[in-house]
C-alpha cells in the first residue's frame, strides 16, 4: 500500500497543476475543516476536468506567460506552438528562440521582412512596443523606409527612418499628413550596408526618435509631436529590395486574434498593399484564393533576377469588371482591358484560380470551366520567386492558406517559419 500513496505538498487544482504519475493514486490530505471548505470555493472544484482520476487535467494548465508551473509540461497545453514556452523560476515564459505576441500564443523571433520595392507593407505592433531590434541589408542602390504609423494606411502620424549607405534622415506626418523634417542628411556611412545584414535598434517612444547600432543607439535622434497611438509599422525599399529581420514585438496583423492562427484563418489586407511570399524561382505558377472586398484582388508575381520585375495581373479592377496585365520594375507596360463583368463583392467571399504558365495567363472564377480571362504575357517571367495577394482601392479579406498549406505559416508569410494548425513548429 504505502508503494501507491503519495502526500502530496501542494493542493492540486489550487493554481498548482499537478503532472500524473502511473505509478501512484493522489489524494487531497487536509489538515484542518477549514481547507476543505476553502478549496471547495475555487473555481476548479466543480470542473470534472479537473478531478479526473485524481489529478488535475491539462485544461487547468497554464494559458499565459506569467501562469504557474512547476515542470515545462505545464506550459505546453495550453500554449501554443508546442515548444515554445517553458517553466522558469515556477512561471510559464516563452523559450529563448520565441517571444509571445498575445497571451498563449508565441512566434519565432527573428523572422526575415522583405521591403517591398512596389508597395508598402505593413505588420501590427505588439501594444506597447516602441523600440525594435532589427538586422538590416540594403539592395543594391535602394533606400530603405521603416515607419511606425497609427493606421495600417497612409493617413495621421507616421513616424520614419530613411536609410542609405550614406546618411540617414529622420522625419514624420503629422496628423494632417504634412512632413515635418527633423533630422536630414545624417551622414551614417557604414550604418548600412549592401553585402552584409547591420544590428541596429530603432525608437520613438513619447516621440522621441532614435536609431543607431545597439551599443550607441542615440546615434540620430529628433523628437516628433505625436498626437495619436502608434500600432502598427511598415516598411518600404525604394528602386530595389531590401531585407530586415526583426527581434520581436510585430506580427501579421490577424495574429492578434484568435482566429489568426485557425487552420482557414481570413487574412486582413489593407489598401493598396500585398501580402507576398517566397517561393522557388519558377516559370510556372498557380494561386487558388477567396477573396471578399469592393474592387481590385489582384495577384502580384516578382523576380528578383535576372532583372527586377513584377507583373500585376489585375482581378476585378475597375469597378470590378475588368482584367488586365501590368508590368514594372525594368519593364513598364499595360495590356488591354478585358472586360468580365463584376467578379467581386464587398459581402461575399468569391473564389479565384489565377495560373501563370510559361507566359500564359488565365483567371478561374467560382470554379467556372471556362476562363473569365486568358492572354499571353507579353514579357516573359522565367524566376518568379515572389507571389502575392492584394491591390488598390480598398480592403480585402482573404482565405489561402485552405487551398495551399504552404501559405498556412500562421506569422511572417516572407519567412515561411511558423506554427501549424496543430501546433508544431514548422
Amino acid at each position: 500500500m504505502s508503494g501507491h500513496c503519495q502526500l502530496l505538498s501542494q493542493r492540486a487544482c489550487h493554481g498548482l497543476p499537478l503532472v500524473a504519475d502511473a505509478a501512484f493514486d493522489y489524494y487531497d490530505v487536509y489538515d484542518e475543516p477549514q481547507n476543505l471548505t476553502a478549496e471547495t470555493k475555487t473555481p476548479f472544484w466543480d470542473d470534472s476536468s479537473c478531478v479526473e482520476e485524481g489529478f488535475c487535467a491539462t485544461e487547468c494548465a497554464a494559458e499565459a506567460v506569467g501562469d504557474f508551473c512547476i515542470v515545462d509540461a505545464h506550459c505546453t497545453a495550453n500554449l501554443e506552438p508546442t515548444g515554445g514556452f517553458q517553466c522558469v523560476h515556477g512561471t510559464c515564459q516563452p523559450t529563448v528562440e520565441m517571444w509571445e505576441v498575445r497571451p498563449g500564443l508565441s512566434l519565432p523571433r527573428w523572422q526575415l521582412w522583405r521591403m517591398d520595392w512596389h508597395k508598402w507593407t505593413w505588420k501590427k505592433l505588439k501594444p506597447g512596443t516602441c523600440t525594435l531590434d532589427i538586422n538590416i541589408k540594403l539592395g543594391v542602390g535602394a533606400e530603405a523606409l521603416i515607419s511606425s504609423t497609427w493606421l495600417d494606411g497612409h493617413a495621421g502620424n507616421r513616424i520614419v527612418f530613411r536609410f542609405s549607405t550614406f546618411d540617414t534622415d529622420l522625419f514624420y506626418h503629422n496628423t494632417t499628413g504634412t512632413i515635418d523634417w527633423l533630422a536630414v542628411n545624417v551622414r551614417t556611412p557604414g550604418l548600412v550596408n549592401t553585402d552584409v545584414f547591420s544590428r541596429l535598434r530603432i525608437s520613438w517612444c513619447e516621440g522621441n526618435m532614435a536609431v543607431g547600432p545597439v551599443d550607441n543607439p542615440t546615434l540620430v535622434t529628433a523628437k516628433a509631436f505625436v498626437t495619436q497611438p502608434i500600432d502598427f509599422v511598415m516598411v518600404y525599399s525604394y528602386n530595389a529590395p531590401s531585407w530586415v529581420y526583426v527581434d520581436s514585438g510585430v506580427a501579421d496583423p490577424w495574429l492578434f486574434e484568435d482566429s489568426g492562427v485557425a487552420e482557414d484563418a481570413v487574412m486582413d489586407i489593407g489598401t493598396d498593399t500585398y501580402v507576398y511570399r517566397n517561393i522557388t524561382a519558377t516559370s510556372n505558377v498557380t494561386i487558388t484564393y477567396d477573396c471578399m472586398t469592393k474592387k481590385s484582388c489582384d495577384v502580384a508575381l516578382q523576380q528578383d533576377s535576372p532583372t527586377i520585375r513584377m507583373l500585376r495581373i489585375c482581378v476585378g479592377c475597375g469597378k470590378t469588371s475588368y482584367s488586365a496585365l501590368l508590368y514594372y520594375g525594368d519593364v513598364e507596360d499595360v495590356t488591354p482591358r478585358i472586360e468580365t463583368g463584376p467578379v467581386l463583392s464587398s459581402t461575399e467571399f468569391n473564389t479565384f484560380r489565377v495560373t501563370y504558365d510559361n507566359g500564359f495567363v488565365t483567371i478561374y472564377r467560382n470554379g467556372g470551366a471556362a476562363p473569365i480571362y486568358s492572354a499571353n504575357a507579353p514579357h516573359l517571367m522565367t524566376s518568379i520567386n515572389i507571389i502575392g495577394i492584394g491591390g488598390c482601392c480598398a480592403r480585402k479579406s482573404v482565405r489561402v492558406a485552405r487551398y495551399d498549406p504552404a501559405w498556412r505559416t500562421d506569422t511572417w508569410l516572407t519567412e515561411g517559419r511558423g506554427f501549424s494548425n496543430s501546433g508544431i513548429l514548422l
